[in-house]
């Protein structure tokens, strides 16, 4: 991680899996770069709102539970997302002081956690983004004893902000996602009539075989168009239906072309709610016209 002058957070602990993200780097599909970014955008712009960031200001992500982290220096920290805290309340920001610990032990509601400081987190930046894309050489996954600094000096805000909490309608329970929308997908028209309908019949399920390249979904299979296709380019939430008939949702480190059919595209806010879906949580699809 890139050193700061002043450290403000050391990573005690990254768990399941911790990084920096923001919103992505968006443009460079045709190279072979994904977007990358928060696999949950809705909660990290939050955490960053809640500490009077910009949306895109870096911030931690976390990965259900195990992480732990230590404040070097008082500062102004929210957290968003996962409901995994310990001694802290999700979707809330407080003054924090040096010492302060802040550990998320155990994953009750949600997968993905963000942790946004005041000022924004200070990250190295490759093609416009801070998101760590290991794979692609972008950064890389925190690992125990790192440290990360703030990238700017915040206002001062006024003592009675000091507690501030998200809208009460835009903290999720991920325990019971609403219907997930999705448009029709470049070969919507190559499946048969009754796949469709049965893919918007069936209870659906992330399975544990999944990650932020792609999300396995357990459920029903379908039947998957015979004939042969070429790769072509493919969106993030591009629900690909490989030979198996298991579907696979292009997630934020996905590939950027795919050679598999692609019955439907999820909206993009759906996609966050999806993203928070852990094994085990059931959901539907609805059509979005």
């Amino acid at each position: 991680m890139k050193m700061s002058a002043i450290d403000l957070i050391e990573i005690v602990n990254p768990g399941l899996g911790a990084s920096v993200q923001d919103l992505g780097r968006p443009g460079w599909k045709r190279f072979g770069v994904p977007k990358s970014g928060a696999m949950d955008p809705h909660a990290a712009t939050w955490a960053n709102r809640l500490v009077g960031n910009a949306p895109d200001a870096p911030v931690i992500e976390f990965l259900l539970q195990g992480g732990e982290v230590r404040v070097l220096a008082d500062c102004r920290l929210a957290v968003a997302g996962a409901d995994a805290a310990d001694e802290w309340s999700d979707w809330h920001a407080a003054e924090v002081r040096a010492g302060d610990r802040i550990s998320f032990s155990q994953a009750r509601n949600g997968v993905w956690l963000y942790l946004a400081v005041a000022g924004g987190f200070d990250a190295q930046r490759a093609l416009g983004s801070a998101s760590a894309y290991p794979r692609g050489g972008f950064g890389r996954a925190f690992a125990a004893g790192d440290r990360i600094g703030r990238d700017r000096v915040p206002a001062r805000r006024d003592a009675a902000l000091a507690g501030a909490w998200t809208a009460v309608e835009e903290r999720r329970d991920y325990r019971r996602p609403p219907a997930l929308k999705v448009w029709r997908g470049p070969q919507w028209e190559d499946f048969d009539a009754g796949a469709r309908q049965a893919f918007f019949d069936a209870s659906w399920n992330v399975s544990s075989r999944s990650d932020r390249t792609g999300y396995r979904l357990d459920g029903l299979r379908l039947e998957a168009p015979k004939r042969e296709m070429q790769s072509e380019p493919v969106l993030v939430g591009s629900i690909q239906v490989p030979p198996d008939g298991r579907p696979i949702v292009i997630m934020p480190d996905g590939p950027t072309v795919g050679g598999y059919p692609k019955l439907a595209l999820v909206d993009e806010d759906s996609l966050s709610w999806l993203a928070q879906c852990g094994p085990g949580v059931p959901f539907r699809w609805e059509l979005a016209e």
